[in-house]
């Protein structure tokens, strides 16, 4: 693993510190595993995007997909 430095301002770094606390985790797991869920969420989001654009330039027929795409 790599170390890298980020800045925090006091508000979020106590949060994080009582997360991690509360989680008997450290800083930087914590850190790391809300980046992971980040990146999934916008991942998803991103692929949902261009699936909803895909059925809206090719619907299928269907009185379904105008629901869908919705």
């Amino acid at each position: 693993m790599r170390n890298v430095q980020i800045s925090f301002d006091e508000n979020l770094l106590d949060a994080l510190d009582r997360l991690a606390a509360s989680a008997k985790t450290s800083r930087s797991a914590l850190i790391r595993e809300a980046l992971k869920r980040w990146i999934q969420e916008r991942e998803i989001k991103e692929f949902e995007e261009q699936w909803i654009q895909s059925i809206k330039k090719n619907p299928d027929g269907s009185k379904d997909a105008d629901i869908w795409a919705d």
